[in-house]
């Protein structure tokens, strides 16, 4: 991809740091904000020739100047982050209203069908045939994380004996 700005490797290696220089300054495309001012809090002046005068309230006092820059930093940091985490949510808002995402809502002794999505080597499965097994019963509801989706733990209703791992709600269907 980089040999579009150059002929031979002698000018590709000129060119890199203005590659460099551009993806540095360039904003991201959700954050609107560049690699740049996220860490250092202001743009990259690359368009002003000479040198640049910033305002920055210093006064002689490194201490409060440490302070006030330190304080600055940790608010521009905190606002990257709640606008990384609102476009995570808007993703999944977008992702949820296109594939009509419903909350499961699985109770504890509910009977379920499990649907068994493998297939094993030389079966001959049909493709036909219903892949559930059941019924069985949901013993329990495991959610360690609100941000995770909730699993289930299932007991056979013929034998009473629980599966060894938990199940995700997309594998279960109504008895």
């Amino acid at each position: 991809m980089l040999k579009i700005y150059a002929n031979d490797d002698v000018t590709l290696q000129n060119q890199l740091p203005i590659i460099e220089l551009s993806i540095r300054c360039m904003p991201i495309s959700r954050l609107q904000l560049s690699p740049f001012q996220i860490l250092f809090g202001r743009q990259m002046p690359i368009n002003t020739p000479g040198p640049t005068s910033l305002a920055v309230p210093f006064s002689g006092d490194k201490e409060s100047y440490y302070c006030w820059l330190a304080r600055e930093m940790k608010r521009l940091h905190t606002a990257v982050r709640q606008r990384k985490l609102q476009i995570k949510q808007d993703d999944k808002d977008a992702y949820d209203k296109i594939h009509k995402v419903k909350e499961p809502d699985w109770q504890i002794g509910d009977r379920v069908l499990l649907r068994d999505v493998r297939v094993k080597p030389h079966s001959n499965r049909v493709i036909t045939n219903r892949p559930f097994h059941g019924p069985m019963l949901i013993k329990e509801i495991v959610q360690g994380d609100p941000a995770i989706g909730k699993a289930y733990r299932l007991e056979r209703l013929d034998g009473g004996k629980p599966l060894k791992f938990l199940i995700t709600a997309d594998r279960l269907k109504k008895n």
